[in-house]
Protein backbone atom coordinates (compact mmCIF):
# COMPACT_ATOMS: atom_id res chain seq x y z
CA UNK A 1 0.00 0.00 0.00
CA UNK A 2 1.44 3.36 -1.01
CA UNK A 3 0.27 5.75 1.69
CA UNK A 4 2.23 8.80 0.63
CA UNK A 5 0.21 10.12 -2.28
CA UNK A 6 -3.01 8.22 -2.83
CA UNK A 7 -4.67 10.76 -5.14
CA UNK A 8 -1.78 10.84 -7.61
CA UNK A 9 -1.52 7.07 -7.68
CA UNK A 10 1.18 4.58 -6.89
CA UNK A 11 3.95 3.71 -9.28
CA UNK A 12 5.63 0.60 -7.89
CA UNK A 13 6.71 -0.92 -11.20
CA UNK A 14 8.10 0.72 -14.33
CA UNK A 15 5.30 1.76 -16.73
CA UNK A 16 2.53 0.85 -14.26
CA UNK A 17 0.37 3.47 -12.56
CA UNK A 18 -2.53 2.46 -10.32
CA UNK A 19 -4.90 5.12 -9.02
CA UNK A 20 -7.33 4.45 -6.18
CA UNK A 21 -10.93 5.43 -6.90
CA UNK A 22 -13.94 5.21 -4.57
CA UNK A 23 -16.70 3.49 -6.51
CA UNK A 24 -19.45 2.52 -4.06
CA UNK A 25 -19.22 4.83 -1.04
CA UNK A 26 -22.73 6.20 -1.54
CA UNK A 27 -24.20 2.69 -1.84
CA UNK A 28 -23.18 1.74 1.71
CA UNK A 29 -25.59 2.92 4.40
CA UNK A 30 -24.41 5.40 7.02
CA UNK A 31 -24.75 4.17 10.59
CA UNK A 32 -24.69 6.38 13.67
CA UNK A 33 -22.09 5.60 16.34
CA UNK A 34 -21.52 7.49 19.59
CA UNK A 35 -19.16 5.01 21.28
CA UNK A 36 -16.07 3.13 20.23
CA UNK A 37 -13.29 1.01 21.56
CA UNK A 38 -10.07 -0.08 19.95
CA UNK A 39 -8.00 -3.16 20.62
CA UNK A 40 -5.14 -4.97 18.93
CA UNK A 41 -5.30 -8.43 17.43
CA UNK A 42 -1.96 -9.54 16.10
CA UNK A 43 -0.68 -6.62 14.08
CA UNK A 44 -4.02 -4.98 13.24
CA UNK A 45 -6.23 -2.56 15.13
CA UNK A 46 -9.81 -3.71 15.62
CA UNK A 47 -12.20 -0.78 15.95
CA UNK A 48 -15.66 -1.50 17.30
CA UNK A 49 -18.25 1.23 16.83
CA UNK A 50 -21.43 1.25 18.86
CA UNK A 51 -24.60 3.10 19.61
CA UNK A 52 -25.88 3.77 23.12
CA UNK A 53 -29.07 5.51 24.04
CA UNK A 54 -29.82 6.38 27.61
CA UNK A 55 -33.10 5.45 29.19
CA UNK A 56 -35.83 7.89 28.27
CA UNK A 57 -37.54 8.79 31.50
CA UNK A 58 -39.43 11.90 32.38
CA UNK A 59 -38.56 11.11 35.96
CA UNK A 60 -36.08 8.61 37.41
CA UNK A 61 -37.98 5.64 38.87
CA UNK A 62 -37.74 5.49 42.66
CA UNK A 63 -36.29 1.96 42.63
CA UNK A 64 -33.32 3.19 40.54
CA UNK A 65 -32.47 6.39 42.41
CA UNK A 66 -28.96 6.21 43.80
CA UNK A 67 -28.31 2.84 42.14
CA UNK A 68 -26.07 1.85 39.29
CA UNK A 69 -27.63 0.33 36.20
CA UNK A 70 -26.31 -0.70 32.81
CA UNK A 71 -27.02 1.05 29.54
CA UNK A 72 -26.37 -1.29 26.61
CA UNK A 73 -24.11 -0.29 23.74
CA UNK A 74 -25.23 -1.93 20.49
CA UNK A 75 -22.42 -2.72 18.05
CA UNK A 76 -23.04 -1.21 14.61
CA UNK A 77 -19.70 -1.96 12.90
CA UNK A 78 -16.31 -3.58 13.46
CA UNK A 79 -13.33 -2.91 11.24
CA UNK A 80 -9.79 -4.25 11.19
CA UNK A 81 -7.15 -1.71 10.20
CA UNK A 82 -3.42 -2.27 9.55
CA UNK A 83 -1.01 0.16 11.27
CA UNK A 84 -0.21 2.09 8.05
CA UNK A 85 -3.89 2.74 7.36
CA UNK A 86 -4.53 3.58 11.03
CA UNK A 87 -1.91 6.36 10.82
CA UNK A 88 -3.60 7.74 7.69
CA UNK A 89 -7.01 7.55 9.35
CA UNK A 90 -5.78 9.37 12.47
CA UNK A 91 -4.18 12.11 10.38
CA UNK A 92 -7.33 12.50 8.26
CA UNK A 93 -9.57 12.59 11.35
CA UNK A 94 -7.36 15.22 13.03
CA UNK A 95 -7.36 17.41 9.90
CA UNK A 96 -11.10 17.10 9.41
CA UNK A 97 -11.87 17.75 13.08
CA UNK A 98 -9.69 20.87 13.00
CA UNK A 99 -11.54 22.13 9.90
CA UNK A 100 -14.87 21.30 11.53
CA UNK A 101 -13.97 23.37 14.62
CA UNK A 102 -12.70 26.28 12.51
CA UNK A 103 -15.89 26.28 10.43
CA UNK A 104 -18.08 26.02 13.52
CA UNK A 105 -16.26 28.89 15.24
CA UNK A 106 -16.53 31.03 12.11
CA UNK A 107 -20.26 30.30 11.77
CA UNK A 108 -20.90 31.24 15.41
CA UNK A 109 -19.04 34.53 14.99
CA UNK A 110 -21.22 35.58 12.03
Amino acid sequence: MNIENLEKGSQKEVDVLAKLEWVDAEAVPIVYANHLFVRHEGDVFVITLGQAHGPYWLEIPEELKGKEFKVPIHTVARIAVPPQAMKLMLDALKQNYKRFLEKRTKTREE
